[in-house]
């Protein structure tokens, strides 16, 4: 991935366009490809789709997330920059633990936490390897969430 994408989505332009524009057309093309190809330079940044159910309309909601993997378990996060409301996914969440994950052609159930604080010592460097932009918006004021996924054998949300 370039230095001048990982800035971009720093700025508040780089939020609009990465919203509008990038995340729905790598929601398109992860399904298409089964992530082989992304518009947002996988697989510098690994990317997978995450799937929540809607806090409100409980309703499936795919999101194209970065990730990090840590033997079964996945991590995952967003800063929200301080000029954004949080991010949809984080709040359903955090209504509703129960996600699916598509890792390339790979879907598996996961059970979603906040990371602890030890975890978010580990993992935040290596978070912001990823997407330095991480970084810039929680010094900015952002909030920072991290969530460990943990596979699970009985999926309660949605498949879809």
């Amino acid at each position: 991935m370039s230095s001048t994408i990982r800035n971009l989505g720093a700025t508040r332009a780089g939020v609009w366009v990465i919203k509008h524009i990038v995340s729905p057309l790598d929601r398109w093309l992860y399904r298409l490809t089964n992530g082989r190809f992304l518009s947002s330079g996988h697989p510098l940044a690994p990317t997978m789709l995450l799937t929540t159910t809607g806090r409100k309309s409980g309703q499936p909601r795919t999101t194209p997330v970065f990730y990090l993997q840590d033997g079964d378990q996945v991590i995952v996060c967003n800063v929200s920059p301080g000029f954004e409301r949080p991010n949809p996914w984080t709040l359903n969440i955090r209504a509703n633990a129960a996600v699916l994950a598509q890792i390339g052609s790979q879907k598996r159930a996961y059970e979603a936490r906040e990371a602890a604080a030890a975890e978010v010592e580990r993992y935040w460097p290596q978070l912001v390897t990823i997407w330095p932009a991480y970084q810039r918006h929680y010094e900015n004021g952002g909030q920072r969430s991290i969530f460990v996924l943990e596979p699970q054998k009985n999926y309660q949300g949605t498949n879809k």
